[in-house]
């Protein structure tokens, strides 16, 4: 198996150490090549030639410092291939889809941490940001997260497209001979919903995973199901499938990704659904 490309960003925050810390432990349980990329965020720096010229050259530096210091403790702690890079920009998913087309990435870990309604809805966050962004898979760390492995993962998904995102999950779930449990949440059960949850047990049989189970969860406000779920089931991970955001979607913050982004207890690994 070829070493995954995994991407982990950091603003040396405690945060961000969390998330790097995460995925040292999880390079002990796969071949990986982690990259620790910073971001030298140029917002609010002078517009004059000169003085931005040097305000860059010293936060560049900074981070050039700050960042060998975090390659050598990473270095210590993991067998896997460590490197550091800073790259300038205005926002952290300018700078992402920068690298990404010049890098090829198989995974983004990063620290997400809560915020409130209105956050969600008019800023949207950094997690969820990098999130909607790029196509790789985005794996968000919460401030207390400690990888151990993925005994369980809960799935969450909405039945569009179950084969196609099982393909891509077990790969990974096998790896780990992780327990995969798929949940999807409905307000009320009927023939239509009955119909779907044959179809989704015979994909799963089909699918050819041993270790994976469906179960429906009939409960009107879906985040909070699944994160029920997740308690009920010790689960060390999440992994859902998100889509660009349609208009009345983004005025009212329905995606459930997003907001499983900002109040999950455990990782979330988020697919872009092609």
């Amino acid at each position: 198996m070829d070493p995954l490309k995994v991407l982990v960003l950091t603003d040396f925050s405690p945060l961000s150490k969390v998330a790097l810390s995460y995925a040292i432990k999880m390079s002990t349980k796969l071949p990986v090549e982690l990259t620790i990329l910073n971001v030298v965020r140029l917002d609010g720096v002078p517009k004059s030639n000169m003085r931005l010229k040097q305000v860059e050259g010293m936060l560049m530096k900074v981070a050039e410092e700050e960042g060998e210091k975090l390659l050598q403790e990473a270095k210590a702690k993991t067998s896997a291939k460590v490197s550091f890079t800073a790259m300038k920009g205005h926002t952290v998913t300018d700078v992402l889809k920068r690298y990404g087309s010049r890098n090829y990435i198989n995974l983004v870990v990063m620290g997400s941490q809560g915020a409130s309604q209105l956050k969600r809805i008019s800023l949207g966050g950094t997690t969820v940001s990098v999130i909607d962004s790029i196509m790789a898979p985005v794996m968000a760390i919460p401030k207390y997260a400690e990888f151990k492995n993925f005994r369980k993962i809960v799935y969450a998904t909405d039945l569009t497209n179950l084969k196609a995102e099982l393909e891509m999950i077990i790969p990974f779930a096998s790896i780990f001979d992780t327990q995969i449990h798929a949940v999807h949440v409905v307000e009320s059960v009927n023939k239509k919903v009955e119909d779907q949850r044959i179809a989704a047990e015979q994909a799963i049989d089909k699918a050819g995973y041993k270790k994976i189970d469906f179960r429906l969860i009939i409960d009107d406000d879906v985040p909070s199901a699944i994160d029920g779920f997740i308690r009920q089931s010790h689960a060390d991970l999440l992994t859902t499938f998100t889509h660009e955001l349609r208009l009345y979607e983004k005025l009212f913050g329905l995606s459930v990704t997003r907001n499983l982004a900002y109040q999950g207890n455990i990782p979330l690994l988020a697919f872009k659904r092609k």
